[in-house]
């Protein structure tokens, strides 16, 4: 029988591949992304951090499985951590001021997310679960693909280090660990409930794919 997991990537997979030929995606392996897009996209990616972990907050504070808790602490504050030594620095470099941080505004799709994947961890534990892993799930496969298929110009590129911050063996350890909690959770649910989760990890890819659009189509400075 095969576990949940397993059935969420064979929905997951087609859009992952999608998100992977993403012209932005692209760009930044190959190093031709325009710097102004790449701040947008660090702003944007800041503002969903923070979301994210409030998320993360939320969960850990309403569930009743200690297994969960542990986890879901432990996912918050390796995320704050990344956010505060990782993201905040590599911001700076760019010349992002704490003005612009503090004023920036999450763009109208990454609010529409975020949203959603609070209104389904309100619904339930299991399925905010389903809905951030696969963000986190999602970063992991495509860097691997496109480092792949870069691999020859992804070194001189002035983003290679997002790549290598996503198939680096700890983000694959903790993907492994987030894979196994939602097995854990989702041991004895239904099969409507387990279509459920499935619906939600392909809404959430489908998201992510508007994600990365957002700095395509809009001019940056109006975000």
């Amino acid at each position: 029988m095969s576990k949940l997991s397993e059935k969420l990537y064979e929905r997951a997979v087609p859009l992952w591949n999608e998100e992977a030929e993403n012209e932005f995606v692209a760009a930044m392996a190959d190093g031709t992304l325009d710097k102004q897009k790449y701040r947008a996209y660090m702003l944007q990616d800041y503002c969903y951090l923070t979301d994210y972990i409030g998320i993360l907050k939320w969960m850990y504070e309403n569930t009743d499985d200690e297994k969960v808790a542990e986890f879901l602490k432990s996912a918050a504050d390796s995320t704050r951590n990344e956010k505060d030594s990782v993201h905040v620095p590599n911001m700076q470099k760019l010349g992002i001021t704490d003005e612009e941080i503090n004023n920036v505004k999450k763009a109208p799709d990454s609010e529409e997310y975020l949203n959603y994947m609070m209104d389904k961890a309100r619904e339930g534990i299991i399925y905010g679960i389903t809905a951030l892993l696969q963000c986190s799930w999602s970063y992991a496969y495509i860097a691997s693909i496109v480092t792949d298929r870069y691999k020859d110009k992804l070194e001189s590129s002035p983003y290679a280090e997002w790549f290598h911050a996503y198939t680096s063996e700890e983000y694959i350890g903790a993907n492994c660990l987030w894979i196994d909690i939602l097995d854990h959770a989702a041991k004895n649910i239904t099969p409507d409930e387990e279509e459920k989760l499935c619906v939600i990890f392909e809404k959430c890819a489908n998201y992510e794919k508007r994600f990365w659009n957002i700095f395509i189509r809009q001019v940056p400075n109006s975000l």
